[in-house]
């Protein structure tokens, strides 16, 4: 994988806004829904493979409301070899929406790298950007959860595409 040195913040910057924007609006449209989604947030820890933690991260996923619409993920991960090692801090917004247990997502995620070789004396650090389409399966509570998704990655004005990830978890259950 490509390590970026000097990203190319405005360009990031301005694409992260439009999707932050697409993404208010469709969670605003999502919460008319009160089905799926009214009462606690759904909160969710998984393992994922690929995707926005590069090899695998550990990540947290959490709507702001209900069941689906719009929420947020934060992880972190690490890929190590003989005297390096890189360390990815994925933050993302996303959006769930569709009929559970099965659900469309759609999201962006900035992932802050951290490049170390010959322990720590040496080493690097950059962002890389990722839009992602997928499908996520997932239940209120006490349960196994998954999600597929593609998107390209946007580095340093670089695109990689396509790329995506695997995710495996358990939706936790809400305190009462």
């Amino acid at each position: 994988m490509y390590l970026v040195n000097k990203p190319k913040i405005n360009n990031m910057k301005k694409i992260f806004t439009i999707l932050l924007g697409s993404f208010l609006i469709t969670g605003s449209a999502n919460a008319q829904d009160r089905s799926e989604n009214s009462g606690q947030a759904t909160k969710m820890v998984y393992g994922e493979f690929g995707g926005s933690g590069l090899l695998f991260s550990g990540n947290f996923d959490t709507r702001f409301k209900g069941h689906k619409g719009l929420g947020m993920r934060i992880g972190a991960g690490l890929i190590a070899s003989e005297g390096a090692a890189i360390f990815t801090f994925p933050v993302g917004l996303n959006v769930v929406s569709g009929k559970g247990p099965h659900y469309f997502e759609f999201g962006a995620t900035a992932t802050l790298l951290t490049a170390t070789y010959g322990g720590f004396d040496e080493g690097s650090s950059g962002w890389f950007f990722m839009p992602h389409l997928g499908y996520r399966f997932t239940k209120p509570e006490n349960s196994f959860n998954g999600r597929i998704y593609i998107g390209p990655v946007i580095a340093d004005g670089f695109v990689f595409f396509p790329f995506g990830g695997l995710s495996v978890g358990y939706t936790l259950p809400f305190k009462k």
